[in-house]
């Protein structure tokens, strides 16, 4: 019965992820489209596939409920952005995530009202974490009276709000082991159909209108960037999924998908392998770094003494087998992943070197924040002082290319040492829990969460910003979630133990 109630979910995510890109990429390729035959075929085609996909929808809906099907439509949707699918609206871009956001929203504050608890937090074991949170926003707010740009302040606070609520979204709502497990194929599914338009990149060297590499030379054509706006952003995204299909291939056993192990396995060693080439050929250096660090905190952690012994066996045996017989395709490989890691701790030739770049906007960032007597400069305001009030050259770029600098310069000492803590207790707690879990499930969750974290430590200093990419509130949101669930039931179980 269990096995059943599981499969049903995997057919709703797969059928709201199918919907979702199907309408997306009905939309875009029609409204792209020169040729009178092909937009007349496309219209066609369209209104034979449009019924099917309601009446699908029809169905699912009446199976498992409207609420469900919205929700994960939105999370795939947060995934994706407007990568497959943007209109504009006057001064407003409109794409699936925008459209299902309010609908999340209403979906969440009537199940909330419904609810007996009118408190967002107070039967909640994580409830000093949301109230952190909630103060985070209004600090944010506050801030407004002294930021420089209001715009930029009203529109970091819009991104801070969105994912915030994918927190409370998870944490209120996701309060069944089943809606986590949905959450990770979710995420592994999504990832599949991110590797494939990575593919597409390298092999035909075209990019989605929404790349900036679409309109540069072709020596950079061939870097991926699937749905995201450059290739660091979406090698960051690589970096942390990569541990989710890891988690998978390492932790997979039958009994929910009713697919044998070996063809999962299969699949998730395919991402696997995916996702490190496609982060070589992004040639994202700190994105190297944070896969190296994930398996180093896996390999401590993660595996029992006689696996260890086993896997530094079967790596030496690799390694020099490969050596030997490619020897001029390793010392390629080598020289490459190395002078990319060594480039990212020293300095070239070049009168600015991108790193030169990088230590000037941080050393710019900790003087607005010694200027701000640890305040902070306020919300959304640090491509504003760059531009107007930097001390040392950034050779134009404004934006300061890590997270963690831009929470402490944004918001001050404060919010960030509760950040930092924060992430901090999220690795501790998903450890311990990993420790107490029975079930093959629970430890491939906490495994996949925390070396996703570990590695977040690196992979977040790559893209230009981490506060417009969902996927990186997603994973915080998952964790959070899944240990108050974890810590609630344990809660239980005590109180269960008590009355007895």
């Amino acid at each position: 019965m269990q096995n059943l109630h599981n499969l049903k979910l995997i057919q709703q995510i797969i059928a709201a992820f199918l919907i979702s890109l199907l309408l997306a990429w009905g939309v875009v390729h029609i409204s792209s489209l020169t040729n009178h035959f092909l937009i007349l075929a496309a219209v066609v085609l369209s209104l034979i596939i449009l019924p099917i996909l309601i009446f699908i929808a029809w169905k699912l809906w009446e199976r498992f409920g409207l609420n469900r099907l919205l929700l994960y439509a939105f999370i795939v949707s947060s995934f994706i952005g407007p990568g497959l699918i943007s209109l504009k609206v006057g001064p407003i871009s409109l794409f699936p995530y925008r459209l299902f956001l309010p609908v999340a929203l209403f979906i969440f504050l009537r199940s909330w009202l419904k609810s007996k608890n009118m408190s967002l937090y107070s039967k909640e074991p994580v409830k000093p974490v949301l109230i952190f949170l909630l103060t985070w926003i209004a600090y944010a707010i506050l801030s407004l009276l002294w930021v420089q740009s209001l715009s930029d302040g009203v529109k970091d606070i819009f991104f801070l709000i969105s994912g915030i609520f994918f927190i409370f979204l998870f944490t209120i709502l996701f309060d069944k082991k089943q809606d986590y497990l949905a959450l990770l194929y979710t995420w592994v599914l999504v990832m599949g159909f991110m590797v494939a338009i990575g593919y597409w990149n390298y092999l035909t060297k075209q990019q989605l209108p929404v790349s900036r590499l679409s309109n540069m030379g072709a020596y950079v054509q061939h870097r991926p960037t699937a749905v995201f706006a450059n290739e660091n952003d979406y090698a960051s995204y690589l970096a942390l999924s990569f541990f989710f299909a890891f988690a998978v291939f390492h932790r997979y056993k039958p009994g929910v998908l009713r697919i044998k192990p070996l063809f999962i396995r299969l699949v998730a060693g395919f991402l696997v392998v995916s996702a490190i080439f496609q982060i070589y050929v992004s040639e994202s250096r700190a994105n190297l770094l944070s896969l190296f660090l994930g398996l180093v905190f896996w390999f401590l952690f993660f595996t029992k003494l006689k696996e260890k012994r086993y896997l530094v066996i079967l790596g030496l045996i690799g390694f020099t087998g490969a050596y030997i017989f490619l020897n001029d395709l390793m010392n390629g490989i080598l020289q490459k992943v190395g002078s990319q890691i060594v480039s990212a701790f020293t300095s070239s030739d070049n009168a600015v070197a991108s790193t030169d770049i990088r230590i000037n906007l941080l050393k710019n960032a900790f003087m607005f924040i010694a200027d701000s007597f640890g305040m902070g400069i306020g919300a959304g305001n640090i491509e504003y002082y760059m531009k107007n009030f930097a001390v040392l050259p950034t050779d134009e770029i404004v934006n300061i290319h890590n997270w963690w600098a831009e929470i402490f310069v944004h918001y001050g000492i404060i919010i960030f040492i509760g950040y930092l803590l924060l992430y901090l207790w999220m690795i501790v707690s998903l450890f311990r829990l990993y420790q107490n879990s029975e079930h093959w499930f629970d430890r491939m969750t906490t495994q996949a969460l925390s070396t996703s974290l570990v590695a977040f430590s690196l992979a977040s200093i790559s893209p230009s910003s981490f506060m417009t990419l969902n996927y990186s509130w997603i994973l915080v949101a998952f964790a959070i979630g899944y240990i108050n669930l974890r810590y609630k039931n344990k809660g239980k179980m005590k109180e269960l133990n008590n009355n007895e």
